[in-house]
């Protein structure tokens, strides 16, 4: 399995707008937590390779010191195939925090455009570098168009972004990293 630190500063999770929403204000800002998530393939390779029902999954991990298990968190599962991934939240990291701040935003009603930029912000205060994934929704309209970017992402839907990044250890350069990205809707 695999540890995956991810950062939603937005806080909005999975939400879709249903309208257009260009009021400046409507902007998630509040999150600092990283969510740390276990992540690993449904298959025979990985010891599974069965059709998981939904339910609760507790997850423990071997101390080394005196050969007994921790329990270091548990999250619920939707139905999951063989052959798919399984991502389970233990919760959030104490030492990696993030911080997302709108620096610009615009509305031409002639035009009929919205430019927002979105600055997010991550340090790592741990003793080791770290990967964390920064998941942006563009949750204001659903024509949308990123015309500026610090950092390359990945397009995950028609309105999920995720920049992959390494932030090095702490006290060291690139213990603190910074995203900035411009996108424009249209409509």
């Amino acid at each position: 399995a695999d540890k995956v630190l991810v950062y939603d500063g937005a806080g909005l999770g999975g939400y879709a707008a249903s309208g257009r929403y260009t009021d400046r204000g409507f902007t998630g800002s509040g999150n600092t937590k990283v969510d740390v998530f276990l992540r690993f393939d449904n298959d025979q390779d990985h010891g599974l390779g069965i059709p998981m029902p939904q339910g609760r999954v507790r997850v423990s991990q071997l101390d080394t010191a005196d050969g007994s298990l921790e329990f270091i968190g548990e999250d619920t599962i939707n139905h999951t195939p063989r052959g798919e991934e399984i991502l389970i939240k233990l919760g959030q990291a104490f030492d990696v925090v993030g911080e997302r701040t709108q620096t610009d935003f615009s509305v031409d009603s002639n035009r009929k455009t919205m430019t927002e930029t979105i600055e997010v912000t991550l340090r790592n205060r741990k003793d080791e570098p770290v990967d964390v994934i920064v998941r942006e929704a563009m949750y204001r309209w659903t024509n949308w168009e990123i015309t500026g970017k610090t950092h390359e992402f990945e397009k995950q839907d028609s309105r999920t972004l995720h920049f992959p990044v390494t932030l090095a250890a702490n006290e060291k350069p690139g213990h603190e990293v910074k995203i900035r990205y411009t996108v424009r809707y249209t409509w």
